[in-house]
């Protein structure tokens, strides 16, 4: 009877540990290393109400349409291609970009920007990841009432500092 009642005790508490945890995303952490984020400077995006934080050796390039403005960052230096890239695209009709190919992993995130939850879509390429989320802008603006963040790293480190990017968008109001 004593063996009956811890094993329904120890399956109790597994099943009460293991259905509080998040388990989509396993390998990437929520925080990036300290050195890493006080070499983040704060620039802005365009001529717009928004900035975002990001190493100083990164450029910052920008596309514009009739209804749409989308900016690139990456290292300034082009012919590093470690690390990570990223964008952000500010309109009406962002589409969500496929998996490279059906053999990615695909996992979810879910983290806060601009006081709002965001849920993100990471895809595992044998090791090249690529992220992804939509939310809404809050712009106020009209033409711009999302915003489509994506970006690819090459590691779970690099995949850290691209998430970490992202959290420090700001909006002036």
């Amino acid at each position: 009877m004593k063996i009956q009642l811890t094993m329904i005790v120890l399956l109790t508490t597994l099943t009460l540990t293991s259905c509080g945890q998040n388990n989509d995303h396993k390998s990437v952490h929520s925080s990036a290393d300290s050195t890493f984020i006080k070499s983040l400077k704060e620039r802005q995006l365009g001529e717009g109400k928004y900035s975002i934080s990001l190493p100083i050796d990164y450029a910052i390039g920008e596309t514009n349409g009739e209804d749409f403005s989308v900016y690139y960052f990456n290292p300034a230096d082009t012919t590093n291609h470690t690390g990570f890239s990223g964008g952000l695209y500010f309109g009406n009709h962002p589409s969500q970009f496929p998996a490279k190919s059906k053999s990615c992993k695909t996992e979810h995130l879910k983290n806060e920007i601009f006081d709002q939850d965001v849920s993100w879509t990471i895809y595992n390429c044998n090791g090249d990841y690529s992220i992804q989320s939509i939310i809404y802008s809050k712009s106020g603006e009209g033409w711009n009432e999302m915003i489509h963040m994506f970006g690819n790293a090459k590691s779970t480190k690099d995949l850290d500092k691209l998430l970490f990017i992202f959290k420090t968008m700001k909006k002036k109001e």
